[in-house]
């Protein structure tokens, strides 16, 4: 297990749990609607001025598909709130994105409702006011679900528990007085745990439960990491032996780990598990195209000469191609406990 703490300007990751003093109230935990991805379900997403005057966004046109939500990937990967552009195959009563688009305005918040819980996402967790732009996007074709992106993660600590047969998310307001680690640092906690007898019961009717209180001593290793103005977050990690040092994304939305390599360098065991294309495909040839048929700012020739944004665009490529798996998985074997509900 681990948990990612959040601010503007810096943060950091806590292997093993969660450091006590990062939180400002108890963490709340929600088993996965996956058994190998980071996605809750979200029976709802308000936008307004307070609670009372919020219009819906979440419009689901039964109380079954209400009650399992819209698939949503804790996604410490992407910056932004993305929320659907349709109607979610037929879902929802309405498009999310058109009627965020028709009341936009400033000065209003978003509540996100996960397991029967609402949390607040502010306006000046959303809005960006040195570029006046907000940092809400439409999803992309294909994508069924919500990105829940760095807007929230400001505002919480996410502890992602996989020692369970499904991952356990928590979710508790950030303590914004925390001062964060300059260096890794260990230390033993008394840490609340999640409420195992209460989650395993849930299959479909998620629901959030508080922690239980635990008087056992858990080690947890403080790991500062690397804060792109807020859009990126970048950690150094050893790999092989000799140790090789490489600088990575720490992205929760995405189900593998991959590192840049030379290919014609790989050893032959993983060579022969890679599909032929892959060592035939000339990307310097694609960039030289593509550099004489655009000046568009967004050309293959521009990103390659930019390792750091090479790497931001495949992140968020594997976040769109790790929610399609999932969809394609409850597709064929229909989501738990909803006789076959396809998302």
């Amino acid at each position: 297990k681990f948990s990612f703490f959040s601010t503007d300007t810096a943060a950091e990751v806590q292997l093993g749990g969660y450091d006590p003093s990062t939180v400002a109230d108890t963490m709340w935990y929600t088993p996965a609607l996956s058994d190998e991805d980071f996605i809750v379900g979200a029976s709802s997403l308000t936008f307004g001025h307070s609670p009372s005057d919020a219009v819906e966004l979440l419009q689901f046109k039964s109380t079954s598909q209400k009650q399992y939500g819209a698939p949503s990937i804790m996604d410490s990967g992407t910056s932004c709130l993305v929320i659907p552009n349709d109607n979610m195959n037929g879902q929802l009563a309405n498009v999310p994105w058109d009627d965020f688009a028709a009341k936009w305005e400033k000065g209003k918040n978003f509540w996100l409702t996960v397991g029967q819980k609402t949390w607040k996402i502010p306006f000046e967790s959303w809005y960006l006011a040195e570029s006046d732009q907000t940092c809400v996007q439409p999803s992309p074709a294909g994508m069924s679900g919500l990105l829940v992106g760095d807007v929230f993660f400001r505002q919480y600590v996410v502890e992602f528990d996989m020692t369970a047969t499904r991952p356990v998310i928590g979710i508790a307001p950030l303590n914004k007085n925390y001062q964060l680690v300059q260096q890794p640092s260990l230390a033993e906690f008394e840490l609340d745990r999640a409420p195992r007898s209460k989650l395993t019961l849930l299959r479909g009717d998620e629901i959030m439960y508080p922690a239980e209180h635990s008087e056992v001593l858990t080690q947890v290793d403080r790991i500062p990491i690397v804060n792109q103005k807020g859009t990126q977050y970048f950690m150094d990690v050893g790999i092989g032996t000799p140790k090789q040092q490489f600088t990575v994304i720490f992205d929760t939305g995405s189900t593998v780990f991959g590192v840049f390599a030379n290919k014609g360098d790989l050893p032959g065991a993983i060579k022969n598990q890679l599909p032929s294309y892959y060592f035939s495909e000339n990307l310097h040839s694609l960039a030289q195209v593509s550099a004489t048929t655009t000046a568009a700012p967004w050309t293959l020739s521009r990103v390659a000469a930019s390792p750091a944004l090479t790497a931001c665009i495949v992140v968020g490529n594997l976040a769109v191609v790790a929610l399609a798996a999932v969809a394609l998985r409850r597709r064929r074997g229909g989501a738990p406990g909803k006789g076959g509900l396809s998302v």
